[in-house]
């Protein structure tokens, strides 16, 4: 799955049924990253303009999963897959993503 910051600042949750690859698209250049932060503010926090963490609660109130029961645990699973690997932040309850420029 993967969360999208499009061209014109909408945020979406695309491909949301494949637990097994995580990413942040966003539709802009590196040079507009001050710009991105503000825009992805409450959703994701950067470490640098190749990773992000994307918040946990964020992903859960997706309209399009929050009231899908079976989405919400398989994200879980996935989360306690991550953990070992690094890939969870529990001081920001994050999941790490690679940062895909699209723009």
């Amino acid at each position: 799955m993967f969360v999208k910051l499009s061209a014109s600042g909408g945020v979406s949750l695309e491909d949301r049924g494949n637990f097994r690859a995580f990413k942040l698209v966003i539709e802009h250049t590196v040079g507009e990253l001050d710009a991105v932060r503000r825009a992805l503010a409450g959703t994701a926090d950067f470490a640098d303009h190749e990773t992000a963490f994307i918040f946990e609660a964020a992903l859960r109130r997706s309209a399009e999963v929050a009231h899908d029961p079976a989405w919400q645990q398989a994200l879980s699973t996935m989360i306690e897959k991550a953990r070992p690997h690094g890939w969870i932040d529990d001081q920001r309850k994050a999941i790490k993503a690679h940062v895909e420029w699209a723009g």
